[in-house]
């Protein structure tokens, strides 16, 4: 789908959640967060455990703070305006869905109340030595078992897809996540991203985080 397609596809699931009330300018009941979430279902899963088939993440276990932050972001463009990213610019579109910061509130609450689900691996068993050498920078802000730190914006990390590990660590190196202004912790990401870890051992880091919380 083209990235019009995918924004006119947000628009109309967007006026479907909010009733007749979006053409007329009505006032509106703020729809609750489990009948916002049933436009991220079909991606995310019911449980919020992501589907790789579509480069959709899991959701569940992530802190509710961790949630509000990225849906602001995608929403005033700090992250996934990437032309690059596609898959950023697809979820830009979904997350602009979202009327208000109330919405927002609504369906991050109804997110952040999963229960953690486990995820299958998709990368090679990781060599401990390694990885566990490698992730000894990421530790630094994200815990030594990848637990996370809100005080720093380090969210949990442990338990994450592998391949979007991988392929977040990658945008990083790149510039195409963390490069937009204003953008702080995205720059410390980029500078650690290229620091840390060799282009050739990043899938190795990225399934050995995923284990930390098995």
């Amino acid at each position: 789908m083209s990235h019009v397609g995918i924004a006119l596809t947000a628009v109309a699931l967007a006026c479907g959640l909010l009733g007749a009330g979006c053409a007329r300018g009505e006032a509106r009941t703020i729809p609750t967060g489990a009948q916002l979430y049933a436009a991220c279902e079909s991606c995310h899963g019911a449980d919020g455990q992501g589907k790789v088939e579509l480069a959709a993440p899991k959701l569940a276990g992530l802190p509710a703070w961790y949630l509000t932050r990225q849906l602001q972001r995608f929403r005033d463009g700090t992250r996934g305006k990437h032309p690059d990213d596609e898959r950023g610019l697809r979820m830009r579109a979904m997350a602009r869905q979202m009327m208000s910061d109330a919405e927002v509130e609504a369906v991050v609450g109804h997110v952040a109340a999963m229960p953690d689900v486990e995820v299958v691996s998709t990368l090679p068993e990781p060599d401990p030595g390694v990885g566990k050498t490698d992730f000894a920078a990421c530790a630094v802000c994200h815990g030594e078992q990848g637990e996370g730190n809100e005080s720093i914006m380090a969210p949990r990390i442990a338990g994450l897809n592998d391949w979007y590990l991988a392929s977040q660590i990658r945008k990083y190196r790149t510039g195409i996540r963390g490069g937009a202004e204003g953008d702080d912790v995205g720059a410390t990401m980029q500078e650690m991203a290229n620091k840390a870890v060799a282009p050739e051992r990043i899938d190795n880091l990225a399934a050995y985080i995923q284990r930390l919380a098995e």
